[in-house]
């Protein structure tokens, strides 16, 4: 994952973290007055189309953008509170994630055409998987945290936020992405075409990288929710039963772990490749 950090070395991937983050932050700002799903903490929220976006356009300036531009939201649209902490976190994995499996996912689907847009079936497929995958991701994240610290009930709102983000991306996503990608490409500022190679993190098990981000996204979702309904009489509908409950706590922490692990474990430089081919 180092170029997460040797990005802040070039001006360029800077100034789309910036770029990244004034739109994410406007658009979550306009809705902010919208459907209030829990209050204080999450509203409908249709700006989540672009985290997943800005990641395989703009790489680790994406992440970067959609986690400072969530912040910018909560402060300026009246939900900064703790779960703003995760929230940065998790809104950073809503792009970083994406990016990341990207390669690695759609390198297993098809070697014909590796160019980052949805303008294939293959490719269409591979974007709603990402998309899928980054969702839970963040849900995973931030529910975790909220639970832990007594605030929202792990199941109710790990579900929420999976549902938020994916309901976001999953029909707006490929159309915006497909028209973006030409413009973006042409003006030189897809991330591959600003960073060098060798600052770019070379991982070293791109398909079990992918598996172990899937497994530790899904499964912490799916497993962590099951735990906290059976375990802590939590509802996936409202806030009924036990916060703080330490099987909820001790049953998703390795999901997370599996996640970071997956993360170290994924490639960013075959979309070098993929960017050469097309």
């Amino acid at each position: 994952m180092k170029e997460v950090v040797r990005m802040w070395q070039n001006t360029r991937m800077i100034i789309l973290v910036a770029l990244s983050a004034a739109i994410y932050a406007a658009f979550l700002i306009a809705f902010k007055g919208g459907i209030v799903i829990v209050p204080g903490i999450t509203e409908v929220r249709p700006a989540n189309v672009f985290p997943p976006i800005f990641g395989l356009l703009f790489g680790p300036a994406g992440a970067w953008g959609s986690a400072i531009g969530n912040l910018i939201g909560d402060i300026f649209g009246g939900t900064f509170g703790p779960g703003s902490i995760f929230g940065f976190f998790g809104n950073f994995a809503l792009a970083f994630v994406p990016y990341k499996m990207w390669g690695a996912v759609f390198g297993l689907v098809s070697k014909d055409d590796m160019s980052t847009t949805t303008n294939t079936l293959k490719k269409l497929i591979a974007f709603e998987l990402v998309t899928l995958v980054a969702s839970a991701a963040c849900a995973v994240i931030i529910a975790w945290y909220l639970d832990l610290t007594g605030i929202v009930p792990y199941a109710f709102l790990a579900i929420t936020i999976t549902v938020n983000n994916f309901a976001a991306g999953v029909v707006l996503g490929p159309i915006l992405l497909t028209l973006l990608y030409p413009r973006v490409k042409r003006w030189g500022l897809v991330w591959t075409d600003i960073m060098d190679k060798e600052d770019v993190a070379k991982g070293f098990s791109p398909n079990l990288g992918s598996i172990l981000m899937i497994v530790g996204a899904l499964g912490g979702l799916v497993i962590g929710i099951l735990v906290a309904v059976s375990a802590a009489g939590q509802q996936v509908y409202g806030f009924s039963g036990a916060t703080q409950n330490t099987a909820v706590w001790l049953i998703v922490l390795p999901f997370l772990l599996l996640m970071i692990a997956g993360g170290f474990m994924l490639s960013g430089q075959e979309q070098f490749v993929e960017e050469e081919w097309d």
